[in-house]
């Protein structure tokens, strides 16, 4: 069997910030049968300059959209991964993520030991803005089915981005790429099921990337509008497959929809009470009647609960100093139950060993 043949993909807009590490930990890779694809639409950062730096290497190419073209929002620039000319399997990167020195030989003998999967994965770690280790991830079995991988996550057994996933090349373009769901929202999820129904997925107990989790929040109007809308069209996408021929699955499924929507509201409102003004509110009663609306029709209940309608009640609040004090005691609970969690992630990770080091 010859070495495997890897592209890498980071599609990316005003990454500079981050880009060039992700960049760097591309390099860094003690595996060598490589090429670099870089996908930028629309940056006003100086990305563009950053990445021509790194093309005198033959192995990197930077594919930008021409100046007097409009730019690419991130379904667009994501949908160009289809038109490349990619080796025989495919990893997509994020541009604030990095790859271990040893992922790709990782995966390389991943993909040796399981020469029948559909998709490959190795564990990872979470870090914060600043490159911090947070926690590893949950741990995945050595082999999951397509139904056992997407109840894990509904389940909140395990935990999934879009870093470090490798399929092949011609399996991906076969399948139409990533699914053109609402700004990607459980575009990834949807993805990697059907890869992983095309066989399975084989998971390496090394932890070989790593995932950055931003602190910053989203606009309220992103977080809602973009969250539900992206939300209805995964469940629509489910509707029809194999997955959902199980109650127990089906109803998972709906329940991870309305937690991942009752964070976003969590996260909204958190942004009303710190810097929300009267129009700001008054935008938000609006969305989120439209989405109480559309969550009756489409069957999508329990996103609020005692949290959410206290913090709205603060948010209602004119007086900014009010909202901002009253909201202090559940700001530090959330930080508190955060590092709890992590602390017991950690303890439970403890014996997965790490890949190298960046």
């Amino acid at each position: 069997m010859s070495a495997p043949e890897f592209s890498i993909v980071i599609p990316t807009r005003n990454g500079t910030r981050y880009l060039a590490a992700a960049i760097e930990s591309v390099l860094a890779q003690r595996y060598p049968h490589w090429r670099l694809h870089v996908l930028e639409s629309g940056s006003t950062d100086g990305t563009v300059a950053l990445v021509e730096r790194y093309l005198s290497d033959p192995r990197i190419a930077l594919h930008s959209t021409p100046a007097d073209q409009p730019s690419l929002d991130i379904v667009g620039n994501w949908a160009r991964i289809l038109q490349l000319d990619l080796s025989e399997y495919l990893t997509i990167l994020g541009h604030d993520d990095l790859l271990s020195a040893d992922f790709l030989a990782e995966i390389a003998e991943l993909i040796a030991a399981e020469p029948s999967a559909s998709l490959w994965l190795t564990h990872f770690d979470l870090i914060d803005s600043g490159g911090a280790l947070i926690r590893p991830c949950k741990p995945f079995p050595p082999r999951l089915s397509a139904d056992e991988y997407l109840h894990g996550l509904h389940t909140r057994c395990f935990e999934s981005y879009a870093t470090g996933y490798v399929m092949r090349s011609s399996d991906y373009k076969r399948l139409g790429g990533i699914p053109p769901l609402r700004n990607l929202l459980y575009a990834d999820l949807l993805l990697w099921y059907r890869l992983t129904s095309l066989s399975y997925l084989a998971c390496s107990p090394r932890r070989a990337f790593s995932y950055r989790v931003h602190g910053q929040s989203m606009s309220y109007a992103m977080q809602l509008s973009d969250w539900y809308t992206a939300s209805e069209e995964y469940l629509q996408a489910l509707a029809d497959s194999e997955h959902f021929k199980n109650p127990v699955y089906r109803r998972a499924a709906y329940a991870c929809v309305a937690h991942e929507l009752k964070r976003a509201f969590y996260r909204s409102l958190l942004t009303l009470i710190q810097d929300g003004t009267v129009e700001d509110w008054r935008a938000f009663r609006q969305v989120e009647a439209e989405i109480a609306a559309r969550a009756a029709r489409a069957g999508i209940t329990g996103y609020h609960d005692w949290r959410s309608r206290l913090l709205r009640l603060i948010a209602a609040l004119p007086s900014r100093t009010l909202r901002r004090a009253l909201a202090l005691p559940i700001q530090f609970w959330r930080a508190r139950r955060a590092k709890r969690s992590a602390r017991r992630a950690q303890a439970d990770q403890s014996h997965l060993p790490a890949a190298g080091r960046l």
